[in-house]
């Protein structure tokens, strides 16, 4: 539940090199909110960059970097269009679709959304965010937060709710993602709850050309670590020019 802010170190870090552009998801950031949430899906979140990024750089292939439920959607984009993505960057995507049902991970997230569902239909929100926010930190992390920040919270998380869906209603399983042979950079946290974990190690097992690290930082360290974690995409796409 970012946006395209998160990216502005790394953006700094790369725009002397790359042309880089830092994309709001849909519902968050300057994102618009999806028309039609009953339908809402992963695929239509991967098409709006695919759309944006057609507009902005036309058929040039790109270099795409995601973290989380951005993780996830890059890996879908990707999918759909393999030939425009010249190398994946990815922390911990949330792509909970590639769980096999019956495992405690995927029984974990089901009982999330699960909680979180039953919270949203009682329009606690400040509730749902604060269980939302806390399992992808640390339990307090909500509470812990100036009030102006929940509030900004609580107005985006219903879009969360649209994620989850996305997520778990995907068809695609693990082994439809061997056809992603472009490189890709794979970091991810042992401090990170059990499903995000487990999603990395799907992709470590299914992925061709899939190179992996272990960070410190937990599920957000892109933003809280990020010059723990930066450096890694930097060095992976610095040896992919030489």
């Amino acid at each position: 539940m970012s946006n395209r802010t998160q990216w502005r170190k790394l953006s700094e870090r790369l725009q002397s090199e790359y042309r880089v552009l830092a994309i709001d998801l849909y519902g968050y950031g300057a994102g618009e909110y999806p028309d039609e949430p009953a339908q809402f899906n992963l695929a239509q979140e991967a098409g709006r960059i695919a759309h944006i990024t057609g507009q902005r750089l036309g058929e040039a292939p790109f270099h795409l970097i995601g973290h989380s439920y951005g993780g996830a959607t890059a890996l879908r984009l990707a999918h759909a269009q393999p030939d425009r993505i010249l190398s994946l960057g990815l922390y911990e995507p949330v792509a909970f679709h590639l769980l096999e049902r019956d495992e405690q991970a995927y029984q974990i997230v089901q009982q999330v959304y699960s909680r979180l569902s039953e919270l949203l239909a009682a329009d606690a929100i400040a509730e749902a965010t604060a269980l939302f926010i806390d399992f992808w930190s640390a339990p307090g992390t909500y509470d812990r937060l100036p009030a102006e920040r929940q509030r900004l919270l609580n107005h985006h998380f219903p879009k969360v709710q649209l994620d989850f869906n996305a997520i778990l209603g995907e068809h695609l399983r693990a082994a439809q993602y061997r056809n992603l042979t472009m490189p890709v950079c794979l970091l991810r946290s042992p401090e990170s709850p059990l499903p995000s974990r487990r999603v990395a190690e799907v992709l470590e097992q299914h992925l061709p050309q899939v190179e992996t690290h272990w960070l410190q930082g937990g599920h957000m360290a892109p933003i809280s670590h990020a010059d723990t974690v930066n450096p890694y995409w930097i060095e992976f796409l610095k040896r992919l020019q030489e």
